[in-house]
């Protein structure tokens, strides 16, 4: 029979495949533009579908613009998706939303797979954009709510590992079916996206509710039984008591967005959305590329979403034998001594630019070999520094801090705040790159300074508690603040 360990990570495994979703559509090809620089080049799967002479024959030719409209429309619809994740995790459930989610996504990509229009495609990306936004949203909350507090921190961040290995799924598939001459060179993608779609469904369907949201609908027994399948036995009753009486003390009503801001729950609500907007505003989705145009000159240009090696490293991190309290120590420690490493090397990635780069013919040039390597090693050494910190924790302590009834609701709100700011840095940063060379890092650096701060002044240590007891920590610094006031 199988431990009850052991069958929370084969939920979490089974649920994440929402990540590997996501991880499979973006996917990775690697293109080695000038062997001089070991220049690497990160590009979306949807770059490689687009390119191929079979995707053409098919589709037709689709402009620059087209193409900014088909990459960036899912984008739109998941935006949306996120903010009614919440109450569609209220209503149905944690389980059934993932497992509607999944259902969506298999139906947009499958279009997408039988699509002979560029108008067909966009419908179908915005049909699985919402599925997608829907499922990766609501897995997070699932994964923490039915994980026991010592192991927590492995089991949500099974998310990160399955993206992970969905990108570099996805890199091998579009090369392998690239070879093929017919239209499946770029409708096999698709397909199986579709597949992975359907067994996430599938499988969803047999997955147990989350405990928490049960007791929230006042299903007591039923909660009882669920926890047993996920717990050793001594600990049900005691565990059962605690999320009740958490529960009941907020109400048994559901939930509304407005109470997520009410006077008792704003701190932690706008904690939450707060760290989860700023977490983007340090660069990490921003992959800069190496291009070199002159002989004596690397030109750095902006271009995109996905940084390879902050994908890769949660992998790289399970594979040395990082336990739950090896990769998921705290935030506050990892907040501010991550913080603090990643705003070091993005100023001196500034300091390097402002003291050897500049400006020519609209460009941004960097002179000096040594300067060169330098940026290259501080970059390196920037997205490792947040791929073990605030890669891993930030999510989860935005999802940990908030009560349960209100927690599908609030997350909603902190994933819509991630993708806004994401997606206005990702607009503005190709002028703001070219407009300066080391402003970009100077601002994000700053950013992170006020991130890191916030970590070690405003967030309290979550590491071992269980949810219940992270809320009694809450509860009683809102009480403490209402009398010194």
């Amino acid at each position: 029979m199988l431990s009850a360990t052991l069958k929370i990570y084969l939920i979490a495994s089974l649920t994440s495949l929402a990540g590997m979703l996501w991880g499979l559509d973006t996917g990775v090809f690697l293109e080695y533009l000038s062997p001089s620089l070991l220049t690497i080049l990160v590009k979306g799967s949807i770059g490689p579908l687009t390119q191929m002479t079979q995707f053409s024959r098919s589709i037709g030719h689709i402009s620059s613009g087209q193409l900014g409209i088909y990459v960036a429309s899912i984008l739109l619809s998941a935006s949306i998706s996120f903010l009614c994740s919440g109450h569609v995790a209220d209503v149905i459930s944690r389980k059934y939303g993932i497992l509607t989610g999944g259902l969506i996504v298999a139906i947009g990509t499958t279009i997408s797979a039988s699509a002979n229009s560029f108008p067909a495609l966009i419908c179908a990306r915005l049909i699985t954009g919402i599925g997608q936004g829907q499922s990766i949203s609501v897995v997070t909350i699932y994964l923490c709510e039915i994980a026991p507090h010592d192991i927590r921190g492995t089991v949500a961040n099974m998310l990160q590992l399955l993206i992970t290995i969905g990108i570099a799924a996805g890199y091998f598939i579009a090369y392998g079916s690239s070879k093929l001459d017919s239209s499946l060179a770029w409708r096999i993608p698709f397909i199986v996206e579709a597949c992975v779609a359907v067994v996430l469904s599938i499988g969803m369907a047999f997955m147990p509710f989350s405990p928490r949201w049960l007791v929230q609908r006042g299903k007591f027994q039923e909660a009882r039984n669920a926890l047993s399948g996920l717990r050793r036995t001594e600990n049900i009753d005691e565990e059962l008591r605690d999320i009740t009486r958490s529960v009941e003390e907020g109400g048994m009503q559901q939930a509304t967005f407005s109470e997520v801001f009410s006077k008792r729950y704003r701190r932690r609500s706008l904690l939450g959305i707060f760290l989860l907007g700023f977490e983007m505003l340090c660069g990490v989705r921003c992959l800069i590329d190496f291009n070199s145009s002159h002989s004596h000159h690397y030109h750095v240009i902006f271009i995109g979403q996905v940084d390879a090696v902050l994908y890769y490293a949660p992998i790289l991190f399970t594979q040395a034998g990082f336990s739950s309290e090896g990769i998921i120590p705290c935030l506050w420690r990892l907040g501010h001594r991550g913080g603090s490493a990643i705003a070091i090397c993005l100023f001196a990635i500034g300091g390097v630019y402002a003291a050897h780069g500049g400006k020519a013919d609209g460009e941004v040039y960097l002179d000096g070999k040594a300067s060169q390597w330098a940026v290259i090693i501080l970059i390196y050494l920037f997205v490792a520094n947040f791929a073990w910190s605030w890669a891993l924790v930030i999510k989860i302590y935005g999802c940990e801090i908030i009560p349960t009834r209100l927690r599908a609701k609030a997350c909603a709100f902190q994933q819509l705040s991630n993708w806004v700011v994401n997606f206005t840095v990702t607009l503005t940063a190709p002028l703001f790159l070219r407009a300066s060379p080391s402003g970009p890092y100077l601002f994000f650096g700053a950013s992170t300074s006020v991130v890191t701060l916030v970590c070690y002044f405003f967030t309290p240590e979550t590491k071992c508690k269980s949810l219940e007891e992270i809320e009694v920590l809450f509860e009683e610094r809102v009480v403490k603040s209402a009398s010194s006031a």
